[in-house]
This record gives C-alpha cells, sequence and structure tokens, in this order.
C-alpha cells in the first residue's frame, strides 16, 4: 500500500526550498540591519527640535525650547549667539544675520549658557519687524521652523 503514493515532484522540492531559504534570509537581514543601525546610529536623528511660542508681542516675544537643547550661548552675547543658530525671515524676506536692531535674552535656569528644554528665550524685534508682520525663525542646523504673527 505504502508502495502506491507518491511524494513531492523533484521541482516543487527544488522551489520549496528556495522558497524557504529566501525566507529565511531576508527575516536575518531585517534583524540584523536593524541591530547595526541601533548599535552604529546610522539613523539617528540630529536632533528633536521643537519650540512654542509663549508671546507674540514685537518687544518681548518669548519662545520657550521644547526640545533639543541648543548651543553654544556663551554667556557673553546671547544676541550673537542666537542669531548665528537662526535665520530671521520677515513676511518671507530674509533679514540679514545677524538683524540691525534685534536683541535676544536667554533666561538661562540652569546657568549653563544652552538654551535647554523648557527655558525660554525672549526676542525684542525693535525696529527689524512690527506688530501684524509674520515672522519665521528657521533653526540653521536642522531646518526646523518656528513661525508667528507679532501682535
Amino acid at each position: 500500500m505504502l508502495r502506491n503514493k507518491k511524494g513531492v515532484s523533484p521541482v516543487i522540492a527544488v522551489v520549496l526550498m528556495i522558497v524557504v531559504a529566501v525566507a529565511i534570509s531576508l527575516v536575518v537581514y531585517v534583524w540584523a540591519s536593524g541591530f547595526v543601525s541601533e548599535k552604529t546610529g546610522a539613523e539617528s536623528k540630529a536632533g528633536d527640535y521643537s519650540f512654542l511660542v509663549e508671546t507674540k508681542d514685537v518687544n518681548s516675544t518669548n519662545i520657550r525650547n521644547t526640545g533639543t537643547a541648543i548651543s553654544p550661548m556663551d554667556g557673553t552675547d546671547a544676541t550673537t549667539d542666537f542669531w548665528n543658530a537662526f535665520d530671521l525671515y520677515v513676511n518671507n524676506a530674509l533679514k540679514p544675520s545677524p538683524p540691525s536692531a534685534a536683541t535676544v535674552t536667554l533666561h538661562d535656569t540652569n546657568s549653563n549658557n544652552v538654551w535647554d528644554k523648557g527655558e525660554v528665550i525672549t526676542i525684542d524685534f525693535n525696529t527689524d519687524a512690527s506688530a501684524g508682520d509674520k515672522i519665521k525663525l528657521v533653526h540653521k542646523d536642522s531646518g526646523t521652523p518656528i513661525v508667528f504673527k507679532l501682535e
């Protein structure tokens, strides 16, 4: 009775072996590539930059850093340090860097001269912008924009 039963044809057997080998190699590749990129940081971001505009007054716009710390803010001139890190657009026109009159004050609660997460910077736009102007600050390293309209 066992002599009448036939097994899988050799062609089907070879195709099944190839499919199983390819499936196993794909699983190993996906696992290994995730492991390697995790260890080397190949897929890591430059930073998670995010900001919250708390007030939009021409003379005292407060922006809170809600993401990655930004340095250097060497403490000697926060205005220069800030404008080295950000571009200023007023009504979609790029202002020269640094802007002629805008001043920046870092409220450095940690006294480490870094704009840390949770800390606030106050910008006084003086004559560089006025109420109703659309402001866009762009972080030069990451391209992260901060967009708001002055009140």
